[in-house]
């Protein structure tokens, strides 16, 4: 009697299951770095969303400095590019307007006539967890 040569059953259920560890595990990295890759892009337009409000307002203190310390307080600024002081004051939850994802609030406050602290915050939600990139500064009168 001749032996037939090939695999048993065994031997292939082991090897689909080795096969699928396998992928199993490529497939959880994957998804893991897109996450993150996520998480890295929306942190990078954060920034830039909070420098960009920080440079309009260096422009807006340049321009009319007196104007300028009477913007004392929060501002919610979700318009992007930024072209004018928007009409209320600090956002509410609703106010996520920057690409639908980002909240940019400013909050002004100066400790005398010279001397101007600039608090950016810009913020987003990522699953459950909301996510705020803080940008301070401060803004001096020359004359």
């Amino acid at each position: 009697m001749k032996k037939k040569s090939g695999f048993t059953l065994l031997e292939v259920l082991v090897v689909i299951g080795i096969l699928s560890v396998f992928l199993l595990s490529a497939v959880t990295v994957s998804i893991v770095s897109v996450r993150n890759l996520k998480n890295s892009e929306n942190k990078i337009l954060a920034s830039r969303y909070a420098e960009g409000l920080i440079e309009w307002l260096r422009g807006e203190k340049e321009s009319d400095w007196s104007l300028f310390i009477l913007k004392e307080g929060s501002w919610c600024f979700n318009d992007e590019p930024i072209t004018q002081w928007p009409q209320s004051g600090s956002c509410g939850p609703e106010d996520a307007n920057i690409n639908n994802n980002f909240k940019r609030e400013v909050i002004i406050d100066y400790d005398d006539t010279s001397r101007v602290l600039v608090k950016v915050s810009v913020s987003w939600n990522e699953g459950d967890e909301t996510i705020t990139i803080p940008v301070s500064t401060l803004f001096e009168r020359y004359d």
